[in-house]
Parts: structure tokens; C-alpha cells; sequence
């Protein structure tokens, strides 16, 4: 009595409930309350000594601890030597699949009690993180028998099964074929079927909705916090429907160039002469294209023939893979020279010179832009979500241009739209209406200014995408700034065969076939 006056004020009552020992609901008791916190003791639990032996740890005596309403019980408890140099792992009988772990705080996704003996687990217990299995220490020290003769019970003999055994795995009917290695759209390497994954909060890299960790999903062995919903890896658009368990993993070098020492390579297309890695500044004059995508080269950095003057490519172009599957129509491609020809993009729809990547069956062309896209996709005008490939029976909007389009990129999670050909636009541009500056491209504006194009001289919605220099103030709509042709050359190969007059003046661009 005189413990718990040190820290509550009471008086004699009645009462249901006992705050000491939780027992108690269903009648009214002797007892004391507290007139501040309102907590009620049984009278014996308020008279109860202060040391005390208990069954369940009979190998030390055990000191009540009273502590205030406001103070936290397992703040600043102890525990007894002997326990705290117990086995921190554990091999159970009653739970062989995995080991068991000492914890001393309950986690918040278990239910707080002792699987075998339903009773409420304190500061130290083991625990099974993968199946969410915990027994207290008097269990874990003496596991009941996996058999029992009991005649009065049964005439059998009886074996243990946790109650829990029986829900531990159940899977629907048509989960039943769930495959187990597949390969998808939005990642780079092959995933696996979990039946549970580690212990942590996991969002779906499809949905972006969380994951229950102990429900099956699909993981990257090579990336660690890479999962997937069940649902979302085997949806159409996602998955190619191929089950990879039997077949084994193409390790074929796609790489598409050779490194003879640093900052030297030898590229597939051009084997017979090496490339050196150059500053952007090193390009001499602002009218060098890449060879492979065909847009200038400026500030980034790019490979240049060592012999010949015709062969340069930017860095990242450099880059890209010989052989890869597509994001958009999830079908093998190869990269391969474009010679003189134009070709239309299959993806965003335009005219196109440079590589291209090129179906297996021929059927599908894609400029090396749309070709090396891959998701999540990362674009600047929309920062904060990444953005995946979305195929919609319906036109969808485009935020940056206002077009209609059924294949876009979309975010899950405010509704952004990006048509395919806005996702690819280049951040900087060279115009002839400004010659001394850069043109960069802006994602939209909110404002009340009124804005025109230096072009057309017709109005410009700031709120959709434009280009414009900072320092002049111009400003320009996107198909204003390139024409219908974006990623042609004028003066380039194609000009051996059609005719292509640069987007310099308020005229629209012509192409013309000179045969």
C-alpha cells in the first residue's frame, strides 16, 4: 500500500476492473481508486507484497514496479541477468520452418500474445518475423509435447498442432499457378514469387499502394527494395505471359561498344576506327549532329572519330544496349544502322533519320529516343512521381500539349498525362529567332501574363509546354519551334533523296521526294 501512495492519491471504493492485475470486468471488487488518474486496485493487489516468486520464473524473485499514469511501463524496465543472458536464437520444436529471435518490444503488426499459451507477451519473448509466431519464455523453456496419450480425451494418440498451422498457408484457386521467375516491362532484371518478404514497409512499384509483407509478391534478388503485387506483375501490358522457371537467362553482352582504354571504344557500327570521349565544348561550332539520334551535339559529352570526321555520337547514345525488349510493345529489338532512309517512329509518330531499334519480325520501328525508354519513367516536367506506359481504348489529354492519344505515360497518382512525343522533346534548342542564346523548354507556367509566339505571332498557353529563352524573353510554341519534322536534319543523308527545309522562318516546313 504505502508503494502505490508514493505515486497516487487514494481513497476506499468499490470498483469493476483492477488496474494492477487487469482482472475483474464482471463484478464490483473492494478497493482503492486514485482520485487524480481515476485507476482502481483491488485491495488485495494494493496490500500485495513487493517481492514475490511466481511459477512462471521460479528461479528469481520478482520486484513490483509501480509506475505513474503518464509513465511509459517498458521505458526504462530491467531484466534479470539470467534472462538477459539467454540464447538470443532459438530453435523450437513447435516452430522448426524458421528460427526464433529475442525480442524485448512487442511489434506493432503482431497481435502481443504468446501463440501457444494465448497469454500476453512482455518484455521478453522470441519471435518468428517471417510466419509472425511468438511464444514467452516459460514456453520457449518447456515446448509442450509434440505427442500426448490422453485415453480420457481420445483413445488416439494426439499430436501437437498450433492452432495458427492451419491458416499458415491458403492460397485461392487461381493463385494456384501463380508463376514463379518472370520478367516485366517496369524492371530491368528478372523478378521472383515470394510466399513472404522481409520485415518492413513495402510500396508496390506498379500501384504504389503498400504491400502486406507477409502475403506473397513478387521481389528482385538484385535489387533489395524493389516488390510487386501478385496482381500487378501478371497484368496485361506488364507481363508477357512467359513463365522463366525452366528457362535459363540470357547473359548475351548487349553492350554495343568495346573499351580499348579510358575514354576510348570501339562501337559496333563503326568497328573499324576508335572513338575518343570528348568534352561538349570540343564540338567545334553548334552544327554537329549525333549519328545516332541525329540531334546536335552541345554541352554533354560525346565520342568522336578518332580518323574520320563523319562519326560522332553523344555519350548516351553510346550507350544504349544492341539488343533489348521494348517498353511499348514488349517485343525484342535490335539496334541497327538507318543509312539514308526515313522511317516513322511507331511510338510517337514522327519522321525520323539516325538509328533505330528494330522488331525481331520486322513489323515494329522505333527511333532510338522511344527505344531506350524504360519505366518508371523519369521526366523533369513532372518531378515528383515516376511515370509508366498507359494503353486506354479512350484519348487521353496530354498535360503538356492538349492532344488526344490512346499510348501515353500516365502517373497513378495525380492523373499526369504525357503523350509520347512530349515525352521525348529536348530540353535545349537552337533558333534562328534567337542566334546568340539557347531555347529551353518550359513545363507550363500559372500565370495572368499574356504570352505570344515569335513565330506564328499568334497567342501561347503559358499553363501548356513551350520553349523560350531567359534571357530575351522569346517565346515559342513547341510546333512552332520544329515543324512537323523534329528529327530530321536538313543538309544531312536524307537530303540524298528528299528535300527537307529547315522550320527557320514563320513558313511551314516542306519534304518533298526528289525522285
Amino acid at each position: 500500500m504505502e508503494i502505490l501512495k508514493k505515486y497516487y492519491s487514494l481513497y476506499s471504493t468499490r470498483g469493476h476492473k483492477c488496474d494492477g492485475c487487469n482482472l475483474g470486468e464482471d463484478c464490483y471488487s473492494d478497493g482503492y481508486r486514485c482520485i487524480r488518474s481515476g485507476l482502481f486496485f483491488h485491495t488485495e493487489c494494493a496490500t500485495s507484497n513487493q517481492d514475490v516468486c511466481n511459477a512462471y520464473h521460479p528461479q528469481h524473485m520478482l520486484k513490483i514496479k509501480v509506475v505513474s499514469n503518464f509513465e511509459d511501463v517498458h521505458g526504462e524496465c530491467k531484466i534479470c541477468r539470467d534472462c538477459a543472458e539467454s540464447t538470443p536464437e532459438l530453435s523450437y520444436s513447435c516452430h522448426p520452418k524458421h528460427p526464433l529471435k529475442r525480442l524485448t518490444r512487442v511489434p506493432s503488426y503482431t497481435n502481443g500474445k504468446c501463440c501457444l499459451c494465448k497469454s500476453k507477451l512482455h518484455i521478453l519473448f522470441y519471435h518468428c518475423s517471417i510466419c509472425n509466431f511468438s511464444v514467452d519464455v516459460e514456453c520457449a523453456k518447456n515446448p509442450p509435447p509434440l505427442t500426448l496419450d490422453h485415453p480420457k480425451a481420445h483413445e488416439h494418440q494426439l499430436t501437437l498442432l498450433p492452432q495458427r498451422i492451419f491458416c499458415n498457408f491458403m492460397v485461392h484457386r487461381n493463385c494456384i499457378d501463380i508463376p514463379h521467375i518472370i520478367k516485366i516491362s517496369r524492371h530491368v532484371h528478372r523478378i521472383s514469387y515470394n510466399d513472404c518478404l522481409e520485415t518492413g514497409d513495402w510500396k508496390c512499384e506498379v500501384c504504389m499502394k503498400e504491400i502486406n509483407w507477409t502475403c506473397g509478391a513478387y521481389s528482385c534478388s538484385k535489387c533489395p527494395d524493389f516488390a510487386i503485387h501478385v496482381r500487378c506483375a501478371t497484368r496485361f501490358g506488364i507481363w508477357d505471359g512467359i513463365e522463366l522457371e525452366s528457362i535459363l537467362e540470357d547473359t548475351t553482352n548487349s553492350k554495343a561498344y568495346e573499351v580499348i582504354e579510358e575514354g576510348v571504344i570501339k562501337h559496333f557500327i563503326h568497328k573499324n576506327h576508335t572513338l575518343k570521349l570528348k568534352e561538349g565544348s570540343d564540338a567545334n561550332g553548334k552544327s554537329r549532329r549525333c549519328t545516332i539520334c541525329a540531334y546536335p551535339i552541345f554541352s554533354t559529352l560525346f565520342y568522336d572519330c578518332m580518323v574520320c570526321d563523319y562519326f560522332i555520337i553523344h555519350q548516351k547514345c553510346a550507350d544504349l544496349p544492341k539488343k533489348k525488349i521494348d517498353s511499348f510493345y514488349k517485343m525484342s529489338m535490335t539496334l541497327v544502322s538507318n543509312s539514308c532512309e526515313l522511317n516513322l517512329c511507331d511510338a510517337c509518330q514522327n519522321y525520323f533519320e539516325g538509328f533505330m531499334y528494330i522488331s525481331d519480325n520486322g513489323i515494329i520501328n522505333l527511333d532510338v529516343r522511344c527505344g531506350s525508354i524504360s519505366e518508371p519513367f523519369v521526366h523533369e516536367g513532372h518531378p515528383h512521381h515516376s511515370l509508366y506506359i498507359n494503353y486506354s481504348t479512350k484519348d487521353k489529354l496530354c498535360n503538356a500539349c492538349g492532344d488526344k492519344a490512346c499510348m501515353v505515360f500516365s502517373c497513378e497518382e495525380c492523373k499526369f498525362v504525357l503523350d509520347v512525343k512530349c515525352s521525348i522533346l529536348p530540353k535545349l534548342v537552337e533558333h534562328k529567332n534567337d542566334k546568340d542564346h539557347f531555347l529551353t523548354l518550359c513545363y507550363g507556367e500559372k500565370t495572368r501574363e499574356q504570352y505570344w509566339c515569335e513565330v506564328c505571332e499568334e497567342d501561347l498557353n503559358p499553363e501548356k509546354w513551350f520553349y523560350s529563352c531567359d534571357q530575351c524573353g522569346v517565346t515559342l510554341h513547341i510546333k512552332c519551334t520544329f515543324g512537323d519534322f523534329i528529327w530530321i536534319n536538313p543538309g544531312g543523308e536524307a537530303e540524298s533523296i528528299y528535300m527537307v527545309i529547315p522550320n527557320n522562318y514563320t513558313s511551314r516546313p516542306d519534304i518533298t521526294n526528289k525522285n
